[in-house]
């Protein structure tokens, strides 16, 4: 102990002597000095070297609390890189499978059409098929995120699908009603494909006329003997009657020009199709544009057949919406079809040089008035009717007849209820 040590408890103990009262017990003195020992242990006294490492402690944290706060963005660019990455890899795959499903698709709609891969190429079908292909390599090279042009191909997948579902695997799908939205672009899809490759049948099945020609018995060509051809036959001819069969193509022949024509085979649709799939009027809007009664100007048919097709036109017309895609042209056939039946043609007379109206045309009238009453067609016809009845069907000098309006349901509809 130092000097002043000592003489700083000299100076305690003196202050303590002085507060010892004038008589007291030894015990007492002992007690007081003993609490002023404890007095002096309970100041604080501050020990430098654990405040250093305190202080040490805190510095290393804020260090290490700096650098996590520092490399954070970087953690994010890296894991956005990497996403970006998977992204990328995903897009492509998505890319790549889209092409192996095209190469599969022209695969099988080949071999349902019965065609070699030169025939496909030329159809419409597969051109349509390879731009939409061409589009789907393309996506990647648009300013667009990753997500956006996945769902975009993916979308192009499904669409790819239709565009190579041939005739037959079309009909083979249409089981549950269709909606008349939905109609109206099954129907459109399917006219499209079948006239896409009814010429290409009609091409190839005269390369092979020796071969169909002997199952051609009275003007006429024997469907089912064609289908039960000779072992003999060339494989390719082979393929053709299948994918003609298996399409609901049926076969004519033509005596005029010694070939083969194609066109729907109506039966062979409705067996394979559900009846009730299409709404009313689209299907018989389907059967009159593969089965026009006129070409060139002329009927294809007879009178009879004739008028049967106008009122199949005004039944049409009566059913299809407003905004069908289809009421122009039905309307057009329509119009020029009237026509015929009050005014004829230069090829198509209703009367003959005397002016009187041919017999066969004055008993199609009648057969319409009886078999077609309640007909808006056939009410204005029998107006015609009577007015050259009462001129002995001799035609007046002034012969103008206007063709009438058929409306639709929907707005025959709105019509009553206003």
């Amino acid at each position: 102990m130092d000097d002043k040590m000592l003489e700083k408890r000299m100076e305690l103990l003196n202050q303590s002597y002085k507060k010892i009262p004038d008589q007291t017990n030894p015990s007492d003195i002992i007690q007081a000095i003993k609490q002023e020992g404890k007095s002096q242990k309970k100041r604080a006294l501050i020990h430098w070297p654990y405040v250093a490492s305190f202080i040490g402690v805190l510095l290393i944290s804020a260090v290490l609390i700096l650098q996590l706060t520092m490399d954070e963005p970087g953690r994010k660019n890296g894991n956005q890189t990497d996403f970006a990455g998977e992204s990328e890899q995903g897009l492509q795959r998505e890319i790549e499978d889209a092409k192996a499903q095209y190469d599969v698709r022209k695969t099988q709609a080949m071999e349902r059409l019965g065609f070699t891969e030169g025939i496909f190429n030329s159809t419409v079908i597969a051109r349509d098929a390879g731009r939409h292909l061409t589009y789907i390599e393309s996506i990647p090279m648009r300013d667009f995120s990753n997500e956006r042009k996945v769902e975009w191909v993916q979308r192009a997948r499904e669409e790819l699908d239709q565009i190579l579902a041939t005739p037959e695997v079309m009909m083979k799908n249409l089981k549950a009603p269709l909606t008349k939205e939905e109609a109206e672009v099954w129907v459109d899809d399917f006219i499209n494909k079948e006239q896409d490759i009814l010429p290409l049948y009609e091409d190839e099945l005269n390369e092979y006329r020796d071969y169909w020609m002997t199952h051609v018995e009275n003007g006429e060509l024997n469907m089912k003997e064609f289908n039960h051809m000779k072992n003999d036959y060339p494989p390719k001819l082979w393929l053709l009657r299948d994918g003609i069969f298996n399409n609901a193509v049926k076969l004519s022949y033509n005596n005029e020009t010694d070939r083969l024509e194609t066109t729907l085979d109506v039966e062979y649709f409705r067996m394979i199709t559900n009846h009730k799939a299409l709404p009313e009027g689209y299907e018989l809007y389907m059967i009159t544009r593969f089965d026009p009664v006129i070409k060139a100007g002329e009927l294809t048919g007879t009178w009879k057949e004739a008028a049967d097709r106008l009122m199949d036109y005004e039944k049409i017309l009566k059913e299809l919406p407003d905004n069908s895609r289809f009421r122009v042209e039905v309307k057009h056939e329509y119009d020029t079809l009237y026509q015929y039946f009050t005014d004829g043609n230069v090829y198509q007379p209703i009367f003959d040089e005397n002016d009187k109206m041919k017999s066969n045309v004055e008993k199609t009238y009648r057969y319409i008035l009886k078999e077609y009453p309640d007909y808006t067609t056939s009410l204005h016809l029998k107006e015609v009717y009577e007015e050259l009845k009462r001129l002995n069907f001799v035609k007046p000098d002034r012969w103008v007849h206007s063709t009438p309006v058929i409306l639709s349901s929907e707005t025959e509809e709105l019509y009553k209820e206003s």
